[in-house]
């Protein structure tokens, strides 16, 4: 640590409590937003503690992060500055919850994985199911917008987020929307700050509408010889009665990498593209879908259907399954830190022609490639480099530019979710700039007038 960053860290320290204020430089290493490593980390405990501070950053002109579990932090453009990390995580607590009511508001701390213990407890669940399951916090989740495999039914975070509490740049305590279903007037303010990557507030509490956990589940895998097949299979099933709970369009790359390390066999064959459908609802729902699903399957010359959820062990592994496909991004890094993972979304219409792009764009730079599809619109990609020296690099490098590119033309709305440090230095993240940006940046000036949290790390610099 540099010498004047230890005298920021000690006067923060002097501050805001030394018990509250991370210095050493082996902690901060856990807060590094690439290669960047903050004077101090402060841990808020109430929106009042985050209004003391960023008052004090907009005085003394510093930069803030807020953080919870870390797990987004890699998201987005390398900062312009950074100076001290926000951690919310010791604001954890469940705020409210009717469950008659179906209503809930929670601490941005929190993390899901103990937030669906306590709702299931009431046989209920928020449909975010986010990866990084097990650490993710609701804050994050929200701020990053992650995607949910469950977006297939229940929509994303705008749709059953009732409202938010947060702090803008300056320090203002402030609030959107409300705490019930029935919200009466005003702007839905708060839907702005999802997505955002922290850059216009730091939330300080989410209220949602919960939904009844179905009764029962089951899960289907659909093996097709080709991605046209399983995407024409798809469109079969979404013109069909059945309401499927999620569908995900899988490719053999994924597959593999699902299958590596697995507790048990997760029922995906090799060298196929795979459709894994979860129906949920009542009984006569789900046994609608085992009785008609394979039928469509066979119509659609799948080349093998099997069903999950009629035993405890096979729940077991369809309940794995799942959350294989819901962790995509993480088992993606796992498999390779230096990994680069792009997310898109799409008109449904064009997602047979962007899976054939981004396939043949794999294929022409001879690089390893693992797609998951949700047919709805989303689509996560990721390059998994050979190695890391200055060739595969560049390599890399070039495919993204070539990705970005292409998906502009086919106008799918892109940008890369995980990259290495480097290949973010070298091509944005956030893909070309978009028409309203300049709407966006009056939007930032609105919230964050002195350009104080998370400077650089949004679209255009923001």
């Amino acid at each position: 640590m540099s010498d004047a960053a230890a005298v920021m860290a000690g006067r923060i320290a002097q501050r805001f409590g030394a018990e509250n204020v991370v210095a050493s430089a082996t902690e901060l290493a856990g807060y590094e937003v690439d290669g960047m490593r903050p004077a101090a980390a402060v841990f808020a405990k109430s929106a009042q503690e985050i209004s003391d501070l960023l008052k004090y950053a907009t005085a003394e002109k510093l930069a803030v992060i807020p953080c919870g579990s870390r797990t987004k932090l890699g998201s987005g453009m390398p900062p312009a500055r950074y100076d001290i990390a926000l951690d919310v995580s010791r604001m954890n607590r469940v705020l409210a919850f009717d469950p008659c009511d179906l209503t809930l508001g929670v601490e941005p701390g929190i993390r899901f994985s103990a937030l669906a213990t306590a709702l299931a407890a009431e046989k209920q669940f928020l449909p975010l199911n986010p990866p990084f399951f097990q650490r993710a916090t609701v804050g994050g989740i929200l701020a990053a917008d992650s995607a949910s495999p469950l977006r297939h039914l229940y929509g994303g975070p705008r749709d059953f987020v009732l409202g938010l509490e947060f702090v803008t740049g300056d320090g203002a305590m402030a609030k959107s929307g409300g705490r019930v279903v029935k919200n009466v007037s005003g702007y839905d303010l708060h839907k702005l700050l999802i997505g955002s990557l922290g850059t216009l507030a730091v939330i300080t509490r989410a209220n949602f509408k919960t939904f009844p956990m179905p009764p029962e589940q089951a899960v289907f895998v659909v093996a097709f010889e080709n991605a046209a097949a399983a995407l024409e299979f798809c469109r079969a099933l979404g013109r069909s009665p059945l309401g499927a709970l999620q569908v995900d369009v899988i490719s053999p790359d994924a597959t593999q990498i699902f299958a590596a390390k697995a507790d048990v066999d997760i029922a995906l064959p090799e060298r196929r593209w795979c459709v894994v459908v979860s129906a949920a609802g009542n009984a006569r729902v789900v046994e609608r879908h085992r009785r008609e699903l394979p039928a469509m399957a066979t119509s659609a010359k799948a080349t093998g259907v099997v069903a999950l959820g009629d035993t405890q062990q096979s729940m077991k592994v369809a309940a794995a399954l799942l959350g294989r496909v819901r962790e995509f991004p993480a088992l993606m890094q796992a498999a390779d830190s230096a990994v680069t993972i792009f997310r898109i979304a799409a008109l449904p219409s064009t997602i047979p022609a962007i899976a054939q792009r981004l396939s043949g764009l794999a294929a022409e730079h001879a690089t390893r490639a693992a797609i998951v599809l949700r047919p709805h619109g989303l689509i996560y990609f990721a390059i998994l480099p050979s190695a890391r020296d200055a060739v595969v690099f560049g390599k890399m490098t070039k495919i993204a530019g070539a990705v970005l590119q292409a998906m502009e033309e086919l106008r799918a709305k892109t940008r890369i979710e995980f990259a290495p440090t480097e290949l973010k230095r070298a091509v944005n993240v956030w893909g070309a700039a978009r028409a309203d940006f300049d709407l966006m940046r009056r939007v930032k000036k609105v919230f964050d007038a002195e350009n104080v949290l998370s400077p650089g790390r949004f679209t255009g610099g923001i």
